[in-house]
């Protein structure tokens, strides 16, 4: 395996000062990252700076982050920046495994991408957060389940050295746990379990569950999992939660939709038995019974599911316990991954980092749900174009897709933000992205060449 300045991010929408933590680099024979910056602020000229930690602690602040974008490097309201890490000067980054740090002189928001290539492709995709806790979340984990394997990496948020413990709940009642000491701070460790078993499970142990991060003194952490199939290169990648919340919506579901079809990772949070409902926002729903021996469930589309097609979803539950919600896609060796989102956080404006349309043979698309109680259209404003209301209107729960390809304001090799916005004065909406690459179709190029994120609501 060569390592090419990998790393992952976890950054906060509220924040001027924004953490990012890496994303381990054990995919492919060749692993490298990229992340992209957006400007959010509302006003222009906003100044970005990246520092890069490294698992020893050193820090390094390069003056060049690829050609033509220095650092710090300025932002206008809306528009953002994709920093392509290898193209980093070795003599100012040398390759290896970093954290990240971004600060800047308004509101950023932030996504990153790490990618595996060789014998196999391995394509994952999250967003970055500047709020840590003890504990910290990751509501879905696998170890040796389809041949899935968790490989969660945790940033010490704290000002001192850490002691990180992960705890593993398996949806049959097996636990597990892995530990690490010492961390630095603003570094991190990376928990790799298709070769390191967790203290409590066996050989033979398959485990689909979620997973709770804790620090001995409660100093705060932050993290992402990109679970891998290292068999096929199937990746989907997400960071993790503060908190649960009573009610959550996934704007984007499938079944037989080109091929694609989605899960639901769903997880109780607090003690106590609950019943959820996941209401479609075509036609239907389906329940299932969370106890604290059982606190979670996976809900396959094409099981429960009555209709074909993309759809959205409202998940509530009788007792209003906190859950937390992955939502994943499969189409053969392609694999896509969100979190559930959180009504109360929906808004009139969203941010997205970036879209893509036939950008190095990458494609785009986003959808976004109506979590607000009135009817209301959506505004598109791509990076550099016109802004324009889209045509259909939504109501509550209700979804769009807007698939980039077919944006003809849009030239093939445009990559940008976009900043969606609710007609509607007091619409809320929440919004998630997808992308693919057609040279999954290659096949002397096997693997997953796509990816998905959650939005930034504002």
């Amino acid at each position: 395996m060569k390592i090419s300045k990998a790393f992952s991010l976890l950054l906060a929408l509220a924040m001027l000062l924004v953490l990012a933590i890496p994303a381990y680099a054990q995919l492919g024979d060749t692993d490298t990252s990229s992340f992209t910056v957006q400007n959010v602020s509302g006003t222009d000229g906003v100044s970005v700076t990246i520092k890069f930690i490294a698992e020893n602690g050193t820090e390094y602040t390069p003056t060049e982050l690829g050609p033509g974008i220095t650092n710090p490097f300025t932002l206008d309201d809306g528009d953002s920046k994709e920093v392509y890490v290898p193209n980093i000067p070795e003599s100012q980054l040398p390759s290896g495994r970093y954290s990240v740090v971004i600060s800047s002189t308004g509101k950023v928001v932030a996504i990153a991408t790490v990618a595996g290539t060789g014998t196999k492709r391995f394509t994952g995709s999250y967003i970055g957060t500047g709020v840590g806790a003890s504990p910290f979340y990751m509501p879905s984990f696998y170890y040796n389940f389809y041949g899935w394997y968790s490989m969660i990496s945790v940033q010490n948020l704290g000002s001192n050295l850490a002691d990180i413990t992960v705890s593993i709940t398996c949806e049959d009642g097996t636990t597990g746990t892995m530990t690490a000491t010492g961390v630095k701070a603003m570094a991190s460790h990376h928990f790799v379990t298709k070769s390191d078993m967790p203290t409590g499970f066996a050989a033979s142990t398959k485990c689909t569950g979620s997973a709770k991060i804790t620090e001995a003194s409660g100093q705060p952490l932050v993290a992402t999992d990109n679970l891998n199939k290292p068999a096929t290169g199937n990746t989907i990648s997400f960071t993790g939660l503060t908190d649960g919340s009573v009610a959550l919506n996934v704007p984007a579901l499938y079944k037989g939709y080109y091929g694609w079809d989605s899960s639901l990772n769903i997880r109780k949070l607090d003690a106590g038995d609950t019943t959820v409902t996941v209401s479609y926002s075509d036609a239907g729903s389906s329940t299932c019974a969370l106890t604290d021996a059982q606190p979670g469930c996976l809900l396959y589309m094409p099981t429960v599911h009555a209709g074909s097609g993309n759809f959205g979803a409202t998940i509530t539950n009788s007792a209003s316990k906190k859950l937390v919600v992955v939502s994943n896609s499969t189409k053969g060796t392609l694999s896509l991954a969100y979190l559930g989102i959180d009504p109360t956080a929906g808004s009139t404006e969203v941010g997205i980092p970036s879209v893509f349309k036939e950008y190095y043979k990458w494609n785009s698309s986003f959808t976004c749900q109506n979590v607000g109680t009135v009817s209301t259209k959506i505004n598109v404003a791509y990076q550099g174009k016109t802004p324009y209301d889209h045509t259909k209107t939504l109501t509550t729960g209700d979804i769009v897709e807007v698939y980039q390809p077919n944006e003809t304001i849009l030239a093939n090799g445009y990559q940008g933000g976009a900043t969606i916005t609710a007609v509607a004065a007091s619409g809320k909406i929440a919004c998630i992205v997808n992308f693919t690459n057609n040279n999954f179709q290659d096949p002397s190029k096997p693997g997953d060449w796509s990816t998905s994120y959650n939005a930034f609501n504002k």
